[in-house]
Order: C-alpha cells, then sequence, then structure tokens
C-alpha cells in the first residue's frame, strides 16, 4: 500500500508519517522502481500501535521504547496514568480555585473566610468600592506572602471587630479616604486625630516586617494621595 492508503486506515495524516519516519519511530522502506513507498500490514500495525500509545498520552520519546521492548510497555503505561492522575489533581484543585474566585466576585459577603468577613466589614464601614479594594489587596498580599496563613487577616478583622466605637473608627477611615490630596494642614491633622484614639485597639495587630512590610508601603504609596499618606505619617506606625 502506498502511504496515503496507509495513512487513512491508521487514521493519520501522511505528514505524520514522514514525521515518524524521521523521528525513526516507523520504517522507511525503499521506493520502487516508479518512486513510490510500499507499506506492509506489518507498518500499518505498528502505525496503529503508535497511534494507540500517543492518544493514551504516552511521549512519542517513550513510544519507542513501549513498542521496541515489550516489557517495558506496562512501566511506560504506569508512568503516563500516574501522570495523568497528578494533572486530574491539579485540575480538581483549578475547578475549586474557579469556584471559589467566582463566588467571591459574584457574592462576596457570602464567601467563606476572610473574603467573606472582609467584605461585611467593608459593607459596614460604607467604604467606597477603591477603598475596599486597597484593603482587599493589602489582606490578599498579606496571605500570600505569609504561606496561605490567614491568622493576620483574621487577627485585623477580630481587632476592629472588638472596637467599643466601630461606627467613630468606620467614620475617621472614610475621612481619610475623603482627603483630597490639595487638603491643608488642618484637615490632615483632624484626620489623624480622629484615627489616633482606636490605634490602641489595633495594637495587638502584628505589624508587618521585612518584605512584606515593604510591599504593603508601596502598594498604599501607589493607591494614596500625599495627603492621606502624610496623615497616616502623623499616626507613626499603623
Amino acid at each position: 500500500m502506498r502511504s496515503r492508503e496507509l495513512a487513512d486506515l491508521a487514521g493519520v495524516t501522511v505528514r505524520t508519517v514522514r514525521h515518524y519516519h524521521q523521528i525513526g519511530l516507523l520504517r522507511e522502506p525503499p521506493r520502487t522502481m516508479n518512486g513510490y513507498r510500499r507499506y506492509t500490514v506489518d507498518d500499518l500495525v505498528r502505525l496503529l500501535r503508535i497511534r494507540h500509545l500517543v492518544e493514551a498520552g504516552v511521549s512519542l520519546s517513550e513510544v519507542e521504547e513501549a513498542l521496541d521492548e515489550e516489557s517495558s510497555v506496562v512501566g511506560v503505561l504506569d508512568r503516563v496514568e500516574a501522570d495523568i492522575d497528578a494533572r486530574m489533581a491539579r485540575l480538581r484543585t483549578q475547578r475549586e480555585l474557579v469556584r471559589s474566585l467566582r463566588e467571591q466576585w459574584q457574592e462576596p459577603e457570602a464567601a467563606d473566610g476572610v473574603v467573606g468577613a472582609l467584605a461585611a466589614v467593608h459593607r459596614e464601614s460604607g467604604l467606597p468600592a477603591e477603598a475596599a479594594r486597597l484593603d482587599s489587596d493589602t489582606a490578599t498580599l498579606v496571605v500570600h506572602l505569609s504561606g496561605g496563613d490567614t491568622s493576620a487577616v483574621e487577627e485585623g478583622l477580630a481587632a476592629i471587630g472588638g472596637l467599643k466605637d466601630a461606627p467613630s473608627f468606620f467614620a475617621a477611615i472614610n475621612g481619610l479616604v475623603d482627603l483630597a490630596p490639595d487638603a491643608g494642614e488642618a484637615a490632615r491633622n483632624s484626620v489623624a486625630d480622629a484615627l489616633r484614639p482606636h490605634l490602641s485597639a489595633l495594637a495587638d495587630v502584628r505589624p508587618p516586617k521585612g518584605r512584606l512590610a515593604r510591599l504593603l508601603g508601596e502598594l498604599r504609596t501607589l493607591r494614596l494621595n500625599p495627603a492621606q499618606l502624610d496623615a497616616l505619617d502623623r499616626l507613626g506606625q499603623y
């Protein structure tokens, strides 16, 4: 049979047959007098085996081992199955992450853990969307750079929840949010003074250190205007 018939019977393309010739998976029969290659049923059987192994996920580098050393087939397939199991586990994890992220974006207040707790605080405080985003982004950095440990964020939320005068604290935060870039000395002092009484209740929250502190400082610098940053500087460690 010619290459076209061989490829059609095996369910592959002629280009695939030529590629297998080039990498040594399939023997290349000599040409006849008229210039055509003639394949035998043995070639068809080998090509079918190659196709089945490739479709099962065996890499081309391992196909030759599986075909030429029959004792190696089971070992090769075991490795392929282990790889499939690992990929399936990664896909399950990815699916759960997709579901979690979708829930966080669609209904953040119904989400589990710190995401839902943060959303509840943002709702209670009446924070504008931009300020709530900064708070969420801060929590994202803290959790990620803590290796997934949410305890620092939970401590902060617990401290806020334990404030004796939460409405006053939220009003002070919103005052900071509303501070215009060109706000004068009096306005900056007023915001700092409004926040200062609440700092003692937040003193037990672990302050960020090292790289985390640097990145959080950079995030604030990017998101807050000069007057807001100056008001926070007047509080010292905040």
